[in-house]
C-alpha cells in the first residue's frame, strides 16, 4: 500500500508529469475510444434528462447544450474550453451556439481528432484547438469557460492553480460551466490518504474533489457557485451503455493489440466507476461559477 501511495504521489501534476499522465489514459488511440464511445466522441456522463431509455448520442448533446448554457454562450463570444478531449463541445460551441471557441488538450491523438472534425464541419476558423497545458494559456480575457470532467485528473496540489486559472482568464461577470466527479464529503479524507484502483491503474494523478473542497477553493479564487446541478444516476447509466458496448468489441479491441489483461482492467474500470454511482458514494455536478464584476483578478 505505502508503494502505491509513493507511485501516485510521484505522479503530481507538474507540466512534464501531466503530459505523461494524459498521454497513459488518453492515447490509448483513437481508433480503442471510437469502438465503444458513441460517435460524438464525449469520455464523460451523459445527461438523459430523466429518461433513461434516450439514445447516448442524445443525451451527450444535452449535456455539452446544458453546459454551454449555463456559462451563458452568446453568438461571437470567444469561449475556453479546458480539456477540449476529442471536440465534442467545440462542435456545438461553434455551430450551435456560433461562438468562437478556444480550446486545450494535452493528448496528441485527441487534438489530432478534433482538428479534423473541425475541419470537416467547415468551423476550423472558429474553433483554435491545442496540444496546450492550461496554466499557460495567456489570451485572456474569455467571456464564458467550460471545462467537462478536467478538474478530476488535476491532482490536489494543483487544484488552486486549476480555479486560480478560471478566475484569471475569465472576464469579470463572465460564466464557467465545471463538471466534475465528486467523492462524498464524509468519505474524503480517508480517499486522499490512500490510493485506490483508479489512481493505482487508469489516471495516474487523478483525485476527485468533495463538494466541500470544490466550493472551498473556487471561492478562494475569487469565484461564486451560482448554481450546482447533480446527476450521478446518469453517469452509472453512460457507464452501462459504455460497458456493454466495450465488451460487444471485444473482438476489435483485441485486433488493436490489446491484450486479454488489458480487457479484465477496463471492464473492472467501467463496473467499479458504475456501482460507485449506483451506491452513492461518488456523484457527478455541473457546476455555474461566476467572477464578480468588481473582481481584482
Amino acid at each position: 500500500r505505502l508503494w502505491y501511495r509513493m507511485k501516485h504521489l510521484l505522479n503530481r501534476n507538474t507540466k512534464a508529469n501531466s503530459q505523461k499522465n494524459i498521454h497513459a489514459h488518453y492515447d490509448l488511440g483513437n481508433a480503442f475510444y471510437s469502438l465503444w464511445l458513441d460517435d460524438t466522441m464525449n469520455y464523460s456522463s451523459a445527461w438523459f434528462e430523466g429518461d433513461l431509455t434516450k439514445p447516448l448520442r442524445e443525451a451527450q448533446n444535452a449535456k455539452v447544450r446544458r453546459a454551454l448554457a449555463m456559462a451563458q454562450v452568446q453568438p461571437g463570444d470567444r469561449v475556453l474550453e479546458i480539456g477540449c478531449g476529442w471536440g465534442a463541445l467545440a462542435e456545438m460551441g461553434t455551430t450551435d451556439f456560433q461562438a468562437n471557441v478556444t480550446g486545450v488538450t494535452l493528448s496528441t491523438e485527441q487534438l489530432a481528432f478534433a482538428n479534423t472534425r473541425m475541419q470537416r464541419l467547415g468551423v476550423a476558423d472558429r474553433a483554435d484547438l491545442r496540444l496546450q497545458d492550461y496554466r499557460d494559456i495567456q489570451d485572456a480575457p474569455f467571456d464564458a469557460i467550460c471545462s467537462v470532467e478536467m478538474v478530476e485528473a488535476v491532482g490536489r496540489a494543483y487544484w488552486p492553480t486549476y480555479f486560480q486559472t478560471v478566475a484569471r482568464l475569465l472576464k469579470p461577470g463572465g460564466r464557467a460551466c465545471i463538471q466534475s466527479i465528486v467523492i462524498d464529503d464524509s468519505l474524503f479524507d480517508r480517499y486522499i490518504s490512500s490510493t485506490d484502483f483508479i489512481q493505482q491503474y487508469i489516471f495516474p494523478g487523478g483525485c476527485l474533489p468533495c463538494p466541500r473542497e470544490f466550493r472551498r477553493e473556487a471561492a478562494a479564487a475569487g469565484l461564486e457557485v451560482e448554481d450546482e446541478f447533480s446527476f450521478g444516476p446518469d453517469y452509472a447509466e453512460t457507464l452501462r451503455r459504455w460497458r456493454d458496448k466495450f465488451l460487444a468489441a471485444r473482438t476489435e479491441v483485441l485486433q488493436l493489440g490489446f491484450d486479454e489483461r488489458f480487457m479484465r482492467l477496463w471492464e473492472f474500470y467501467l463496473a467499479y466507476c458504475e456501482a460507485a454511482f449506483d451506491k452513492g458514494n461518488i456523484n457527478l455536478v455541473q457546476y455555474t461559477l461566476v467572477k464578480p464584476m468588481l473582481s481584482k483578478i
